[in-house]
Order: C-alpha cells, then structure tokens, then sequence
C-alpha cells in the first residue's frame, strides 16, 4: 500500500480531479526501497501532461489531485467528497476541472443522470458550470479521465482545443481582468402576446440573416399514426441576433391572428437568409409542408458548414455548442415534452435558435481564414 502524491501547489487556480491514482502512478525508490510516487506520473499521465501542453497551458498552473490517495486502502465515498468541498474552501481555487462523473455529479448535482450507464462527462465536458456548493467565484469544467482518452485517442485533440481549450480562455480572461468572464445570457422570449410577436417578426424583416428553428411533435410508439405520420411544427423559433430569439405556437392565437402571423412569417422566409441546424434535411421540409415560401438558395446550414470545416468531428448541435460558444450542455431540456412544461419547451426552442446564430457566426469567421473552403 502506498501514499501517491498530489502534483502542484494547493494554491494554483485550476484544480484538476481524480477519483484516484493510477497503479502505474507507484514507482520503488532506489534508495529506500519503499514504494512512492506522484499522481499522474506514469504512462496516463504522460499523455494527460502532453495534452494539457498542447492546449496552450502550462503545468506549472496546476494542482492535481486526487480524492483516493492511497492504492490499495479502502475509502468512505461520502467523507472523500466531503473532504474535497473543505480542501476548495480552503484555498478557493478559480477553476475546477473534475476527470470523472463521481466528482462532478457532486459538485454539480444537475449533471447526475437518471440511468447510471449514461455517462455525465459525455455530455458536459466542456461546459462552463458553477456548483451550489461552492460559494466564491468559480467554474468547473469538466473532461474525460486520462485511462479514457488513452483508449479513445482520436478524443485528444477533442479535450486539449475544446475541453482545456474553455480552461484556457476563462484563464486567461480571469488572469487579465481579475475576474471571471459572465456566462452568456440570451433574450429569450417565450409565449408572446400577439403585438409583441408582430413587432418581433417585423424586426426581422430588415435582417441579414434570421435563425430558425422548430420542435416538432410526433405519434408516440406503439400509436396507430405511429410510422404513418411524420408529425406537425409545434413551436417555430426566431433570432435576430446570438442573444435574442423568440419562440411561439400558432395555437395560441386566433384564426385572424394566425392568418397575420403567417403572412409575416411567409414574408421573412420568402426575403431574408435563414441560418438552421441540419435546416435543408429537416426544418425546411416542414415549413414547405405547411405552405411557406423559402429562399432556400440563400440559406445557411450549420451541420453542412461544420462538415466542411470539421470533417472528422461530431456534428449535432450539441457539439457544435461546446465547440463554439460557451453555453453550458443543454439538450436535455428538450426531452420529454408535454403541456405542462410547455413554457420550457419553448425556452429550449428559442436557445437552439440563438446557440445556432452564435454557431453560424463563429464558422463564419472559420471561413474568412479558409476563404478556399468556400
């Protein structure tokens, strides 16, 4: 049994987290004989230093740690995680960049997922979260543990552009201001009352680009309709703009009303770019299907762009989100729509139009310095 030592000070600003050593950590001193050695100091931590180099940032930056510091010795998993939550009182570091789900469903107990087979960090790596629990300023940050990236290589560009990529911009950002970077926030108007939504769609008629997105509601498995009807546009979703969208339904308005809102939005669709996730595969068909009008060849789409740029990486928006902006995970928010929570189905729909406008804006530049990609 051997104690494996943490790596850097406890007062660095990023913490980086490890439910345990691994075995190749343990090294025999030539002179004593007894086992020591430092976490991550063998073959997987070989691999997490040269990724972390490769973000951009430097180990001298860093404390790592981890909650099981002795091999071999059996622990109590809730006086670990409670050890840990007084070690970051402590010292307060800045940044937190938990290397497993066990630490960060701790830290961020939203993130916990309902079948313990679903990975957490497969879906949050890379969001910018904060803890509850924590009280000074902070982030946590999340990425997949060294073992796993080992076995995954092709994710190691993933974790050091994208994953220690945030690390470092919300490092330097807090380094050069002295405080940490805000995390976005959006405009997002949901259920609005007629007048607002005329005003709204009539903004958008001067636009260079108008985002759209639409939730769609479908027979449910095992329905008759089920397999026969492909379902309707339930919600339809505008942004002017990364930070201002609006989400509504045509059933929530009278027949006169809806004939109006149609027009307008016939208008728009007809005369202004649309910019859409995966938008000539599947929202554009809907909107054809319910009559509307399309400057298809005018149009924007993000999963196309990203194929072109990104040819070797993920696609869905979900990704695409973590890659370019710094909009915590959110996908999930859309699952399991009913009545009830209509108000945040429509929130999510609204967020998928404007994370798509930021999208589209940052491939945008992607191709100013790629013009031959064009």
């Amino acid at each position: 049994m051997s104690v494996i030592n943490n790596f850097g000070p406890e007062t660095n600003s990023i913490w980086i987290l490890l439910d345990a050593p691994y075995d190749n950590d343990s090294s025999i001193d030539p002179l004593t004989q007894l086992e020591n050695g430092t976490i991550l100091g063998g073959g997987y931590g070989y691999n997490f230093k040269k990724i972390w180099e490769l973000s951009g940032m430097s180990l001298n930056d860093i404390h790592i740690k981890s909650l099981r510091p002795c091999l071999g010795a059996t622990y109590i998993k809730e006086n670990i995680l409670s050890n840990l939550l007084l070690d970051i009182d402590k010292y307060k570091p800045t940044f937190i960049c938990p290397l497993s789900d066990e630490i960060l469903n701790y830290l961020c107990d939203f993130t916990t997922q309902a079948k313990e087979k679903n990975s957490s960090l497969g879906k949050w790596a890379g969001s910018i979260l904060q803890s509850r629990f924590i009280s000074h300023p902070h982030y946590v940050i999340g990425s997949q543990p060294p073992d796993w990236v080992t076995r995954n290589w092709d994710y190691n560009e993933i974790q050091a552009f994208i994953d220690f990529g945030h690390i470092r911009e919300e490092f330097q950002y807090w380094r050069k201001y002295g405080t940490l970077n805000p995390l976005p926030r959006r405009n997002l108007i949901v259920e609005p009352n007629y007048p607002d939504l005329i005003a709204y769609l009539y903004d958008c008629l001067g636009l260079t680009y108008v985002s759209v997105d639409i939730e769609t509601i479908r027979p449910k498995k095992g329905s008759f309709y089920y397999g026969i009807n492909c379902g309707y546009p339930y919600t339809i979703a505008l942004a002017k703009s990364s930070t201002d969208a609006i989400s509504f339904s045509f059933w929530d308005y009278s027949p006169e009303q809806c004939v109006q809102i149609w027009r307008m939005l016939d208008g728009i669709l007809k005369s202004i770019p649309q910019c859409g996730q995966n938008y000539y595969l599947f929202d554009a068909h809907y909107l054809e299907a319910l009559g509307f009008k399309l400057c298809l060849n005018k149009c924007y789409d993000t999963l196309i762009s990203h194929h072109i740029l990104w040819p070797s990486l993920k696609h869905a928006l979900h990704f695409q989100t973590r890659q370019y902006t710094r909009e915590p995970y959110y996908k999930d928010e859309g699952r399991n729509f009913n009545i009830r929570r209509k108000k945040q189905f429509m929130i999510y729909n609204a967020k998928d139009a404007a994370v798509t406008f930021e999208i589209m804006e940052e491939q945008l530049k992607e191709f100013a310095d790629r013009p031959h990609l064009r």
